[in-house]
């Protein structure tokens, strides 16, 4: 009887190893019950840029000429969420901001090449089914560096990640308006007094003596 038994668990345990090799060979693949096996999903970046919205305060993917606009020397903010879609983790992904014309770069993650105006920074160990946010700020130049015969201009702030087997890429526009300009309005001193007063009494003068002439007639 003992023989029995103890065929009979060296069978269940061969059994289970075989099955455990299957589920390794199979990348991790486990059978589901009620028939089927579920497969971890492979890891996967997206990249979501974002700016924030200078009426609202919040962050949306783009500002359009409908839009809100950001005025000049102005503070803009954009935002990045790296996320892994997938279930595997992510070792590293290498991130690269393109910061856009007309912005000054303030602060940011990683490091900052102003020659060629890109922020670069990296990602470590992006777990499956999780997000990372970075902020990236800029201040808006001043009005006399913008485009003269424009009111309004629309930069795009680029940005990439890449994990050496896998890219993303995304973009956020937004505005920037000059000010209006207010047309400048004559001051009414005293002396402007003086002179609307004298040309007046000239207007009478030359009145009244032409119509003395005409009663004489």
């Amino acid at each position: 009887m003992k023989r029995y038994f103890f065929i009979f668990l060296a069978t269940f345990f061969l059994f289970l190893a075989s099955k455990t090799g299957m589920v390794q060979a199979s990348g991790g693949c486990v059978p589901v019950y009620g028939g089927g096996v579920q497969c971890p999903r492979a890891a996967e970046v997206l990249l979501d840029k974002k700016v924030r919205n200078p009426a609202t305060g919040i962050f949306v993917d783009n500002l359009g000429l409908s839009d809100p606009k950001y005025r000049p020397t102005g503070i803009v903010t954009f935002r990045l969420y790296i996320k892994n879609t997938g279930d595997e983790t992510i070792d590293r992904v290498t991130v690269t901001d393109k910061i856009p014309q007309f912005i000054d770069y303030m602060s940011g993650p990683g490091n900052y090449d102003n020659s060629s105006r890109t922020l670069t920074f990296t990602v470590d160990n992006l777990y499956g089914g999780t997000t990372r946010t970075f902020d990236i700020k800029g201040r808006i130049v001043h009005e006399a560096v913008l485009p003269a015969e424009k009111s309004v201009v629309c930069p795009v702030n680029i940005a990439d990640a890449d994990t050496s087997s896998q890219k993303d890429h995304d973009e956020s526009q937004f505005c920037i308006e000059k000010p209006p300009v207010v047309p400048s309005v004559p001051k009414a001193g005293p002396e402007h007094w003086i002179l609307s007063l004298g040309g007046l009494t000239t207007a009478l003068s030359v009145g009244l003596y032409f119509r003395k002439k005409a009663f004489l007639a």
